[in-house]
């Protein structure tokens, strides 16, 4: 080997020595970075032209040798991560929402400590009909009843409109994702075209794309030329362009805000994808939303419909004392076409300040077939206007201010004419969501039923009606049912929970392999310097004998 070829080849080493301990050094430096997988260099050793002799060695390439499909699994688990820990999350707001239903340490605020006010009141009332006092009492019982089952009600609306919020962001997210992974992609397929190394911008596009996992499922695959392309349920998200998600949230919602319709659709490339979402926190806020907490919303409501029903049924048999001026029906949309099926008779007092009788009637009510013979029979009754208001609800008033109105008796559809009609009901609303006591009744509890009609007018009947609603608020199970909601959100959660930890180890897993296998081993790499510092100074060495070769061989010449 000529002088020349061998400070060729010792310059060439140094180079490659050089380069590698620069390497080794960047390892190290990126330890810690998220991402970052551990580089090697590719050496190939160059030779001569015509006699095959070897002139040295240098760098092929930098490399990062890393499994496709363990990345895959990491990107796969990543998603259900995401979507275990929003459910596990949110559910774990739910509970302290419900918690309030029934938890000592709301006091009277609770729907449990309401209850037990209420039927307190209402038995205290039952011994002391005529007091105004305890018929305050019975309606305050009530109105924090309802604004109990409001406030929660309100509450599992005020989380379906954090995730709907959350579901906007979470668009936002993925559409800010996917142009860093596209812009990534020119960044690779230019390096790989001027023949650079692209291990380092590999490693953060796939940060990118976990980034992204984290929002929605996904698949992806890399190209010849570098380019990465991913899809979500077989449409794609990226290929030679960004296609970007859109969704809005929606101002306000309630329990009447469903999707489709109050909601709108996620889409992507013009296509409704709301429903085939599998996983990620996408996929886990639009079940929340539209599954999960509605169901709980509608266990609430059937409680508020239960406790409604059941007051409002024994309250429109009887009747405040003195009797109300007049009494408006809660059913709407009533016309006087409408057909009437009802039998029993109806008995219609019209009653002084004191209760006793100014004028009643009783109507057969197997007589009458239409609303507008309802409205003729009760205009017949001296001291008694009937009609339907703009909104198409029964009123019934008396004539002179110093009078009142009340009915009992008649079966409609299973029910007195009055409780059908909604003329004396307690509680109004359509759910827990706008459960009230009515309004007039709230603002003066004197109109409390505490009455019967007989055929002395409408007298206090010792309580039985008061009674009879605190045995029905006691068998209503109201309670027992706050209970179940509250078991059913801690069984769910208890669920989501063990789904969590088990993504969380299924991810944990995956990572530490990944890391164990492709991360950086300081010590390794600090072994690996030390080799190069000792490679270096052999090839100096030669570098070194080379050079004063020459220098002797120019010293003969001379």
């Amino acid at each position: 080997m000529s002088l020349s070829l061998s400070l060729g080849s010792a310059t060439s080493s140094l180079r490659a020595i050089q380069t590698q301990l620069a390497l080794a050094s960047s390892n190290i430096a990126n330890a810690d970075t998220d991402g970052y997988t551990v580089k090697s260099a590719s050496k190939v050793s160059t030779v001569t032209g015509g006699n095959g002799i070897g002139t040295g060695t240098e760098i092929a390439a930098i490399i990062s040798k890393v499994d496709a499909n363990l990345l895959k699994s990491i990107v796969a688990a990543t998603s259900n991560d995401a979507s275990a820990s929003t459910t596990s999350d949110y559910l774990d707001r739910l509970g302290d929402v419900l918690g309030e239903l029934s938890s000592s340490d709301t006091g009277g605020d609770s729907l449990a400590s309401s209850l037990a006010d209420l039927v307190s009141a209402l038995e205290e009332l039952a011994a002391t009909p005529e007091s105004d006092t305890l018929k305050t009492q019975a309606v305050l019982g009530l109105v924090d009843t309802a604004a109990s089952l409001r406030d929660t009600s309100a509450q599992v609306q005020s989380l379906r409109a954090d995730a709907d919020a959350d579901i906007e962001t979470a668009v936002a997210t993925i559409n800010q994702s996917l142009a860093a992974i596209d812009a990534m992609n020119t960044s690779i397929t230019e390096a790989r075209a001027r023949g650079e190394s692209t291990a380092d911008l590999e490693d953060q596009r796939m940060v990118l794309v976990q980034q992204l996992s984290e929002q929605m499922d996904i698949s992806y695959f890399t190209g010849g030329d570098g380019a990465m392309t991913i899809y979500s349920g077989g449409e794609a998200l990226l290929n030679s362009q960004v296609h970007e998600l859109s969704y809005q949230a929606s101002g306000t919602v309630t329990g009447e805000t469903v999707y489709p319709g109050g909601f709108d659709a996620i889409t992507l490339n013009g296509k409704d994808i709301t429903d085939s979402l599998k996983s990620g926190k996408l996929a886990a806020l639009v079940e929340l939303r539209d599954e999960t907490l509605p169901a709980v919303q509608n266990q609430l409501d059937d409680l508020a419909t239960a406790l409604m029903d059941g007051l409002n049924t024994l309250h429109n048999q009887g009747s405040a004392v003195p009797p109300p001026q007049t009494l408006t029906g809660t059913t709407d949309g009533l016309a006087a076409t409408d057909t009437l099926s009802a039998t029993g008779t109806l008995r219609v007092v019209i009653a002084d300040q004191d209760g006793a009788t100014v004028t009643s009637a009783d109507i057969d009510l197997s007589t009458l077939t239409s609303m507008d013979d309802l409205l003729n029979a009760l205009n017949a009754v001296s001291g008694l206007s009937a009609s339907l208001d703009s909104d198409g609800r029964l009123v019934l008033s008396a004539t002179d201010s110093t009078t009142g109105v009340a009915l009992s008796g008649g079966d409609v559809g299973g029910e007195s004419l009055s409780a059908h009609f909604g003329l004396n009901d307690l509680l109004t609303g359509d759910g827990a969501e706008d459960l009230f006591v009515r309004g007039d009744i709230a603002a003066s509890p004197s109109l409390l039923a505490v009455g019967s009609v007989d055929t002395d007018g409408v007298t206090l009947n010792a309580g039985a009606l008061s009674q009879a609603m605190a045995d029905a608020v006691s068998a209503s199970d109201v309670s027992d049912a706050a209970a179940e909601i509250i078991s059913d959100a801690s069984a769910k959660l208890e669920q989501a929970e063990r789904a969590a930890a088990s993504a969380e180890t299924t991810l944990t897993s995956l990572t530490d392999s990944f890391s164990s296998q492709y991360g950086v081993n300081i010590d390794e790499e600090t072994a690996r310097i030390s080799e190069l510092e000792n490679a270096y100074s052999a090839s100096a060495q030669v570098l070194s004998t080379v050079q004063d070769m020459f220098d002797a061989l120019l010293e003969a010449v001379r």
